[in-house]
């Protein structure tokens, strides 16, 4: 497989596990959905390694986006 097809692939799963918030996905649904979008591609032990990390990022960083939302939503309200 080529970079380009790794990264749209990627892209797309990231896209997803932030579409199932604040449910989201588990690490073997992750590899499922990599599977369903494109049946060909092997799954390497570092692309585990990013899904893992996709999987710790992601939340913290949508969590601390709608904490700052919220903060700054506050803040223009009470003008």
């Amino acid at each position: 497989m080529n970079k380009e097809v790794k990264k749209k692939l990627f892209n797309g799963l990231v896209d997803w596990i932030i579409d199932k918030e604040p449910n989201y996905p588990s690490f073997v649904e992750c590899k499922l959905w990599i599977k369903k979008q494109n049946s060909q591609y092997i799954i390497s032990k570092n692309d585990e390694k990013d899904i893992l990390m996709l999987l710790t990022y992601l939340p913290m960083s949508q969590q601390m986006n709608n904490v700052l939302y919220a903060k700054y939503l506050e803040q223009i309200l009470t003008k």
